[in-house]
């Protein structure tokens, strides 16, 4: 018996899409957020939250933070983290394959990355300069001036390890001759910065130590999740965070005593306690029954939409027609049944 093309390519989308579905995975996560006012637009529809804290995002996600709001989120692999500033648009660009590129939009951004390995790499990128790492702690900042004269300015600053910065410099020779911006590279260590501000038209990249301005901004802002590596073990709370950090504290002490006397543990961590990997393990099980279930369910509908139109066609005096899609129904039908055992089965 032959089947339409059709019916067999209608059947392949449908397992392509639920597969893809089911097999992608959160380029990061939102661990700390200062507030509620954080908007994350996926696809171009807002991502419904109620609370952002915990919130998964994936490979273009937009990211935009209200006033007032810092939110810190870590990216697959756990080994990184980037903290957002109020009043700040991010864009998740591409974070696969050990490739890693972000882009700022406007406001400011610091990363705390770990050493990197291999080809793997590491950017953050505004309209007028990209920042490369491969294990540091830099920020990056995109402001509008005030003055109709002067255009966007983009600070990229370093605190730790060193910064690969590229410029995209054009000078009033360039500007009168019509020519692009020239891509200029940069090296800047731990305390200096590159400023690239415009004027005019023209573009241009000057280096200098970390303004005041931005160190006392950072240091009132500083990193809640991030353990510095010459600090001790506790979580820094920034200092003018004090209400924060009390409920913090009173939390994390009650929060421990409550745990070991339910565990019947004096000290240390408690038998039986989660790690990582077995949380890991569970979410990725979860996954996959969720995946199978939304894949199984996609083809059922396709094979129902088939068993649906052979009626149709055995109704209108069709019967070797209707009998074709009855059959080509089934078989797709048939195909959910791998979904379906999959979900039914995926353990941790």
């Amino acid at each position: 018996m032959k089947y339409p093309i059709g019916i067999i390519g209608l059947a392949c989308a449908l397992s392509l899409a639920a597969a893809g579905a089911w097999a992608e995975d959160a380029a990061a996560v939102i661990e700390f957020s200062s507030g509620d006012d954080v908007i994350v637009i996926r696809e171009g529809r807002r991502v419904a939250s109620d609370d952002p804290i915990g919130l998964e995002l994936f490979q273009g996600d937009q990211v935009q933070t209200g006033k007032g709001v810092f939110v810190e989120m870590r990216l697959s692999g756990g080994g990184s983290v980037v903290k957002l500033a109020e009043n700040t648009t991010f864009v998740l660009e591409r974070l696969s394959d050990g490739q890693t590129s972000l882009q700022l939009v406007y406001g400011r951004v610091r990363a705390k990355v770990e050493r990197l390995s291999g080809a793997d790499s590491f950017s953050v990128r505004s309209s007028q300069a990209i920042a490369g790492v491969r294990g540091t702690d830099f920020g990056l900042d995109v402001v509008a001036s005030r003055s109709a004269l002067a255009a966007t300015t983009t600070n990229a600053y370093c605190f730790e390890g060193a910064v690969e910065v590229t410029a995209f410099v054009r000078s009033d020779a360039q500007i009168a001759e019509s020519l692009e911006a020239i891509p200029q590279a940069f090296l800047i260590q731990a305390g200096e910065m590159l400023r690239i501000e415009g004027a005019k038209g023209g573009t241009e990249a000057i280096k200098s130590t970390v303004d005041t301005s931005i160190r006392d901004f950072w240091a009132e802002n500083d990193y809640v999740l991030v353990v510095p590596a010459k600090a001790s073990t506790a979580v820094t709370v920034p200092e003018s965070s004090g209400q924060k950090r009390a409920l913090y504290d009173e939390g994390y002490a009650q929060g421990l005593a409550d745990a070991k006397a339910s565990l019947g543990v004096a000290s240390g961590v408690p038998k039986g306690f989660v790690s990582d990997e077995e949380v890991a393990a569970i979410r990725m099980a979860a996954r996959r029954q969720a995946g199978g279930i939304i894949a199984g369910g996609l083809i059922c509908v396709g094979g129902l939409a088939l068993a649906i139109r052979g009626y149709v066609l055995t109704d209108s005096g069709d019967v070797e027609g209707g009998n074709d899609s009855f059959a080509a129904g089934a078989i797709i039908s048939a195909m959910s049944l791998p979904f379906f055992t999959l979900a039914l089965f995926s353990k941790p």
